[in-house]
């Protein structure tokens, strides 16, 4: 050590710094390092080499976890993106209520148009329809061209529908009730059973000769009443065979289920009737209404039945 720092030696360690080998190999660095500044190749290298030995490093660490927390956040939001358009297609290709509300999870929407709400609108149960909005609310608000889209929105509580005008403003809001979802899901479930596998319409079904016997001998204003749209039992392809009658009422309606076989199939159509008109063809049906007819005011003995 004394020997390079002493000045007698300067002469000897100059000549070994100074050497041809150190001249030769200054350039190369140079050149090297004004390379690297300029390519970067060495962080290619190492990046490469990385890369090509990613696989079998252990993933641990405050970067793989980031990269895991980034890449479980990017697949969760793709998952959403991919469920929101799910439930939009659905909703867009459903024919029922029933079918929007079955696709959607509490939280979850789906946008509709005015006229496929409708459409949906027109095959709701005529008790529950008018529970959620009237239909002359519907014509008026088609007339002024006020309503374009209607957004639904399930909740632990039912369904909110919020009906759109074309700046995305609230026209009408109403909340569709659990109760009544309930029942809509139990009216799409009752479609493919037969009568008796139906707890409502125990021990009030009747064979279709009898039933239709009995709407015939009431008047037309009953009959309409009771059955709002007899084209729809004209249009049913198979054979009506029997027909029974609910007893619960909701809002003034009461189930009516008609079983139509097809071959081997069987199936029921439902329609709703309004309660006193059902009141007064189940008494004729059981032989307890006299031949003077109370019209609408007997709707008060069938809840008492």
């Amino acid at each position: 050590m004394q020997e390079l720092t002493d000045i007698k030696n300067l002469r000897p360690w100059s000549v070994r710094v100074f050497a041809a080998p150190v001249f030769m190999l200054a350039p190369v660095l140079l050149a090297l390092i004004a390379s690297e500044m300029k390519l970067n190749w060495a962080e290619r290298i190492v990046g490469a080499y990385l890369v090509a030995v990613n696989e079998d490093r252990p993933e641990s660490g405050a970067i793989w976890e980031k990269g895991r927390k980034t890449q479980a956040a990017r697949m969760a939001v793709d998952k959403l993106a991919s469920d929101r358009e799910a439930h939009q297609r659905m909703a867009r290709n459903a024919g029922t209520l029933n079918e929007v509300v079955s696709a959607l999870a509490p939280g979850q929407g789906a946008m509709l148009s005015a006229e496929h709400f409708r459409e949906l609108y027109q095959k709701i149960p005529s008790g529950i329809a008018a529970e959620m909005i009237s239909p002359f609310d519907l014509l008026r608000f088609t007339s002024e061209k006020r309503w374009t889209r209607a957004y639904l929105e399930k909740t632990a509580d039912g369904l909110m529908v919020y009906l759109l005008e074309p700046n995305n403003q609230v026209l009408r809001q109403f909340r569709v009730p659990a109760a009544s979802v309930a029942l809509l899901a139990r009216r799409s479930d009752m479609t493919s059973q037969s009568l008796e596998d139906l707890v409502s319409f125990q021990n009030r079904i009747y064979p279709a000769e009898r039933f239709f016997a009995a709407l015939a001998a009431l008047p037309e204003e009953d009959r309409r009443g009771l059955i709002p749209q007899p084209e729809r039992l004209l249009d049913v392809s198979g054979q009506i065979t029997r027909v029974g009658i609910s007893d619960e009422a909701l809002a003034g309606f009461v189930d009516v289920g008609v079983e139509i076989q097809s071959g081997a199939q069987r199936r029921v159509l439902l329609l709703q009737g309004q309660d006193w008109a059902v009141w007064r063809l189940r008494s004729l049906l059981e032989g307890k209404l006299s031949k003077s007819r109370g019209g609408k005011g007997s709707q008060e003995a069938y809840s008492a039945q």
